[in-house]
């Protein structure tokens, strides 16, 4: 029981670390926790941190190479953010037929539904939970009754977790991570999977509405792929915005620390001490951490980013993922 607690907590913790938690905030733990290895390791240090200071080599250089870095490193990232970005600048006929495509996907999904779709995720999933819902009702009077347990086992399924996917994404807006972290939890390829598993092993004892119930469902699921990957478009746009915003505001704080860590600190600077540190530690820990603070910015982006790529390499019927793989179908292989 403790051990199964402790690896969920793991998993809460990771989760949060890696995709849910505010990157300002993932950057600022990083930064603190920098500042204290750093006074840590100035309390412990048998030589003064005054005296490399007096000999001006690694305090004045390391000042010099978070000066050039801090520099170079804000102007690279913006300007690849830009390049990134740039294709929202593109002519007229490049909008049109981005204009043409959204238009023609949202034709597609008000075909299957019948009604004019309304414009936020969460109606899609209301369409799946709908879908799931028709393969049930018709096939309630099949005299099949394994066919029957099955499909209701998985309309049960689909619709249910739509359903809270789609409660989920009800307050929810394009671009945002909120969108993006829910669908990331929406299994619809292994849903796709199992759709087709059970129509396939029952395929002789469907009729006629009832195969076109099971093409109605997986029409709905197959649409998801291109859906989810233009809200995760939406949204890394929205992040390498939100990032090279962020690394402005860190890093011009960072180079101002620097160039004063580099002209102003002289081993009588911040005489005394504080429990036993010398104060001019804390004071040499701080703007070290500070001027590393952009680093930092672009490590908590990087990898909610990396970590998001990652868990949606595959677009279509493949299931990537252990987790999507566990459940028991109930369907006998031939």
């Amino acid at each position: 029981m403790s051990d199964s607690g402790a690896g969920t907590n793991n998993g809460r913790l990771r989760s949060w670390l890696l995709l849910t938690a505010n990157r300002v905030v993932i950057a600022a733990l990083l930064t603190a926790g920098l500042f204290v290895v750093l006074v840590a390791a100035g309390a412990v240090n048998t030589t003064s941190l005054r005296v490399l200071i007096r000999q001006g080599t690694h305090v004045e250089r390391l000042f010099q190479s978070f000066v050039m870095s801090l520099v170079t490193g804000i102007t690279l990232v913006v300007t690849l953010t830009q390049l990134v970005l740039s294709r929202e600048l593109g002519p007229l006929g490049e909008q049109r037929d981005r204009m043409a495509g959204a238009v023609d996907f949202r034709q597609d999904i008000e075909e299957l539904s019948g009604s004019v779709a309304p414009p936020d995720p969460a109606s899609f999933m209301q369409l799946c939970e709908a879908r799931a819902s028709t393969l049930e009702e018709r096939v309630a009077d099949n005299d099949d009754a394994a066919l029957r347990e099955n499909v209701t086992d998985l309309a049960e399924r689909i619709g249910e977790h739509a359903a809270t996917i789609g409660d989920q994404l009800a307050d929810a807006d394009f671009g945002d991570f909120d969108v993006v972290g829910v669908i990331l939890n929406y299994d619809y390829s292994w849903n796709i999977y199992a759709t087709r598993r059970v129509r396939a092993a029952y395929g002789d004892a469907l009729g006629e509405a009832e195969h076109d119930a099971f093409e109605d469902l997986l029409d709905v699921l197959f649409l998801f792929g291109p859906a989810r990957e233009h809200f995760k478009t939406l949204y890394f746009r929205r992040e390498l915005v939100d990032l090279s915003r962020d690394m402005l505001y860190a890093g011009v704080p960072a180079l101002a620390i620097a160039i004063m860590g580099l002209l102003y600190l002289n081993p009588n600077s911040f005489i005394g001490s504080t429990l036993g540190i010398e104060n001019v530690v804390f004071v040499v820990s701080a703007a070290v951490a500070i001027a590393s603070t952009p680093f930092f910015v672009l490590v908590a982006y990087i990898v909610r980013l990396a970590t998001i790529a990652q868990r949606t390499l595959a677009i279509g019927p493949f299931v990537l993922r252990d987790s999507q793989r566990s459940l028991d179908l109930g369907v006998e292989d031939e």
